[in-house]
C-alpha cells in the first residue's frame, strides 16, 4: 500500500469512500485496521478530508492530496 495508491484510490473515484471500499480498492489488502490507521495518517498530512456518511466514516480527498498525487504520478513517470 503506497501514498500513490491510496491517494490514486481517491482521485479516480471522485468521491467520498469509507476505509472499507478503499481497503478492497487496494492491491495488495493487509488488514482492515491498517487501512485506517494509514487513511487517518493521510488526513492529518492534509491529503484526505475525514467526513461522515450517515454514522459511517469516509474520506475525500483535498486540493492538497490532488496536487500530491500529480506530484508523485509525474515523478513515477519520469
Amino acid at each position: 500500500m503506497t501514498k500513490l495508491e491510496v491517494l490514486g484510490i481517491f482521485y479516480d473515484a471522485n468521491h467520498t469512500l469509507t476505509p472499507d471500499s478503499v481497503g478492497r480498492r487496494i492491491r495488495r489488502y493487509r488488514c482492515r485496521t491498517s487501512v485506517y490507521s494509514y487513511l487517518l495518517r493521510l488526513s492529518r498530512q492534509g491529503l484526505l478530508e475525514r467526513t461522515f456518511i450517515g454514522t459511517r466514516l469516509a474520506y475525500r480527498l483535498t486540493p492538497r492530496g490532488v496536487g500530491r498525487f500529480e506530484y508523485l504520478r509525474r515523478r513515477e513517470h519520469a
